[in-house]
């Protein structure tokens, strides 16, 4: 897994459009720019390689570009973009379809047919039009390949169901790829779980299973209940009884589901609060608060349990992780490395 950061900050404002034109040029996927803003044009890019799939955060003003046939013949990687704008409005056009939208939105295209594209800030402020950007190989296409017309250049909202999903995976995964490992098991999986969730936004919009794979709808269920939990994770009765319920499965298949990742889902539930529990406790502003109040705050309602779970985690109790980062000015405190672990892989 690879993260690079690209920024014109060392370009003279009046080079960095020309300079982030011949980039877009000599990309894979080359475009043509335009734009209003050429006397000052800054560019922001964050783009993590997991391989076979990339994920690219891009940051700058209102332009339009464009990929023609010439473009095509020039060079074509055969790929999926799957785009998730993040702010400012954008439109695009590709196959005859003419399509506007804002912020919270996918869209969907391919890099072997011509396309035309914008994306305008939404006021004079200043502020970039920002958006991410997974690209899969065509041979990773999760649904048959002609299926592709029902879906390119038609917004798919990012807001709910599997694209309220996909989306906090994408922006979880440039944000700080490094909390999923460096290895390439580590981007495989992260590509399979991107390609299933793209696989399932599909199918939401067609309203159709698409003949998905069962490990493709497993691994979905999976992030939808890990999604589920961070939600009612303040709840003290969330347990494996309310989560199963709560996606129509049995007790035993929620079990099952978490086995495979190597973890219990008690366990897990009880990681994800202790790591709130010792946020809290590190942050300065929460000096006042008693250590009680923070841990019932994150549905521990019985104080004993909550310091030896704390301690076993950390190696310190509750007060002394507080003392500690109050004096450090609430420096990072390692995990006892004796402590079960979890790959939180959403």
């Amino acid at each position: 897994m690879i993260r690079a950061c690209l920024s014109s900050d060392g370009v003279p404002p009046e080079e960095r459009f020309d300079w982030w034109f011949g980039l877009k040029s000599a990309s894979p996927i080359a475009t043509t720019l335009r734009s209003d803003c050429t006397d000052d044009f800054p560019v922001a890019v964050d783009h993590v390689d997991l391989g076979a799939a990339t994920l690219t955060t891009m940051a700058y003003p209102s332009a339009e570009v464009r990929r023609t046939a010439r473009h095509i013949r020039r060079g074509d990687p055969r790929s999926l973009q799957v785009s998730l704008t993040l702010q400012g409005l954008s439109g695009f056009e590709q196959g005859g379809r003419n399509v506007q939208f804002g912020a919270g939105n996918f869209l969907l295209y391919e890099s072997s047919s011509p396309f035309e594209g914008w994306m305008r800030r939404l006021d004079e402020s200043g502020a970039p039009t920002r958006s991410i950007v997974a690209t899969l190989p065509m041979h990773l296409l999760p649904f048959p390949a002609d299926r592709l017309p029902d879906l390119v250049s038609r917004p798919l909202s990012g807001r709910d169901g599997f694209g309220a999903l996909l989306s906090h995976f994408m922006c979880q995964v440039v944000g700080d790829p490094g909390q999923f490992g460096d290895t390439g098991a580590a981007a495989d999986r992260l590509t399979h779980t991107l390609v299933d969730l793209v696989g399932h936004l599909a199918a939401q919009h067609l309203d159709s299973d698409l003949s998905l794979p069962a490990e493709s709808r497993t691994r979905a269920l999976l992030l939808q209940v890990q999604s589920h939990v961070r939600r009612h994770l303040r709840d003290p009765g969330l347990n494996p009884d309310s989560i199963a319920a709560a996606h129509h499965i049995s007790t035993r298949y929620l079990h099952r589901l978490f086995q495979e990742q190597g973890v219990t889902v008690s366990a897990w539930i009880r990681q994800l609060r202790l790591e709130r529990c010792r946020r809290a406790l590190a942050n300065p502003a929460l000096a006042t608060v008693p250590v009680g109040a923070i841990a019932a705050r994150w549905g521990f309602t019985r104080p004993a349990v909550f310091t030896r779970a704390f301690r076993a985690a950390y190696g310190l109790t509750p007060s002394e992780v507080r003392a500690r980062a109050l004096l450090s000015d609430g420096s990072a405190l390692a995990v006892n490395k004796s402590a079960p672990l979890v790959n939180d892989a959403e």
